[in-house]
């Protein structure tokens, strides 16, 4: 256990190095992602599908792209009703392996009709064999076998397959560093707070809802804590009942009911834990921006909790 706790910290300190990897690998005007958008169909609709974190990330470039006017929406690999195949569909199938069952399935499904682009960390994988065009992710190994990096670099390419441009995220590579360096004081605040807590509820709004799932499944994942990601406005309709003494919220700031949520969690004894945001000089942050940053912090956080589960593991019983 305490080889995988320092595994997954060293796997998220190396996210600015596996940041600036990727972005090389993408800069120049024959790249992958260039291609890719050279060929896609002039009028297209996008699906994306995947599993977990791979879902997580396809949900922030659907967000963004109907945000632009386009037609896009993500699904479930696994679902037993999944979208038809379609000239006019861009099919975005994702998994950081490559070996995922459902998702190389899908991509089957549709190859040689729709047009079938892969993203994952492994060109030479089996979904890449199912595919018209891959986009590697150029991660590298994650060592303590959970999505950090393969997550973060996820995100980056679906921002350029959404239009954003490589240049116009780079910074974002300053911006982890930055955000790794400062997190310490929040970070050993909030684990505080939420080390054996009984229910945690990650809230953010709709369109940064992956940002939230990725948030709430690093916190099972790594030290098994019981959270789950809501919208934040649909929250105060599904899950305030549940808001009792001693629940914790974990809120990524910016939805329109941010104040409604944190008054109702406290006037029912609860405690409302705000991850700090990107700092934003032009008030145009993106989601993405705003993922690829804010999601180490949360890495941080999870890797801090599970360090203190492992400890509690190894200490003697007083029995």
């Amino acid at each position: 256990m305490t080889d995988r706790v320092a595994q997954l910290r060293d796997d998220i300190l190396r996210a600015p190095a596996a940041l600036e990897r990727l972005f090389r690998a993408y800069d120049s005007p024959e790249s992958p992602i260039a291609i890719v958008l050279a060929a896609l169909p002039r009028e297209r609709r996008f699906a994306f599908a995947g599993l977990g974190s791979s879902r997580y990330a396809g949900l922030l470039a659907a967000s963004e792209l109907r945000v632009a006017g386009e037609s896009a929406w993500v699904e479930y690999a696994s679902t037993g009703r999944p979208t038809a195949p379609a000239a006019d569909l861009v099919f975005v199938a994702i998994s950081a392996s490559g070996r995922t069952a459902e998702v190389v399935a899908a991509a089957r499904r549709h190859r040689g009709t729709s047009v079938v682009v892969a993203v994952t960390n492994e060109p030479g994988s089996a979904l890449a064999s199912e595919a018209d065009h891959v986009l590697p992710l150029h991660a590298g190994a994650e060592g303590a076998g959970i999505a950090t990096r393969t997550f973060r670099a996820t995100v980056v390419v679906l921002a350029m397959l959404a239009g954003r441009s490589p240049a116009s995220l780079v910074s974002t590579v300053a911006d982890l560093a930055v955000a790794m360096e400062s997190a310490e004081p929040w970070m050993t605040a909030t684990a505080d707070a939420l080390d054996g807590a009984a229910a945690i509820d990650v809230l953010a709004d709709a369109g940064a809802l992956g940002l939230a799932d990725q948030a709430a499944l690093m916190l099972r994942e790594a030290p098994r804590l019981p959270a789950v990601a809501h919208d934040t406005g649909d929250w105060l309709h599904t899950a305030v009942y549940l808001a009792i003494p001693g629940h914790r919220v974990l809120l990524f700031p910016g939805a329109a009911a941010d104040a409604e949520v944190i008054a109702a969690v406290e006037r029912r004894g609860g405690m409302v834990l705000s991850v700090p945001q990107v700092p934003d000089g032009d008030g145009t942050t993106s989601v993405f921006r705003r993922t690829i940053v804010e999601s180490v912090t949360v890495e941080l956080l999870a890797a801090e909790l599970w360090r203190r589960t492992a400890a509690e593991e190894r200490e003697p019983s007083a029995g």
